[in-house]
């Protein structure tokens, strides 16, 4: 019986491994059964990110919100992606939203933060996207936030 179990137990951790990770796990695992990730080694180029918002060293008031926004695309399909704006200096995490998009070949993406600061501060938007070839297209804009 045990040896049943066992086989049954192999089985469910192989079927596994060829779905969708964690942006901090490349090879995939997890992810869900509605979007597969399938590793293509014949996909070489990265996904192309543009960012149409913020613009690089605009400055924003506190209270005022940042727009992220911009497209990115991946003749072979999109895998997953994120946004992160951090803090220059301490580099706190202060805003992220990750993307699950197996197999779409161009994506608008949007973000929207409300930030505050006692003092003038600088923050960095980053957006990175993979395509299934393990490819990424990263693009970062620099921000100043004044009081």
């Amino acid at each position: 019986m045990r040896i049943i179990w066992g086989c049954v137990l192999m089985v469910l951790t192989i079927a596994g491994c060829s779905r969708g990770g964690s942006m901090d796990d490349p090879g995939g695992g997890g992810g869900g059964n509605n979007n597969p990730h399938v590793y293509n080694p014949q996909d070489t180029v990265p996904p192309l990110v543009e960012v149409h918002t913020p613009v690089a060293d605009q400055v924003f008031s506190s209270g005022g919100v940042i727009s992220v926004t911009g497209k990115v695309t991946d003749a072979d399909g999109l895998y997953r992606g994120s946004i992160r704006i951090t803090k220059d200096g301490s580099g706190e995490l202060l805003k992220e939203q990750l993307y699950e998009i197996h197999g779409i070949v161009q994506y608008n993406y949007s973000l929207a933060y409300t930030a505050a600061v006692t003092a003038p501060a600088d923050y960095t938007v980053t957006v990175l996207f993979e395509d299934h070839g393990q490819n990424t297209g990263t693009r970062t804009v620099k921000v100043k936030i004044n009081p």
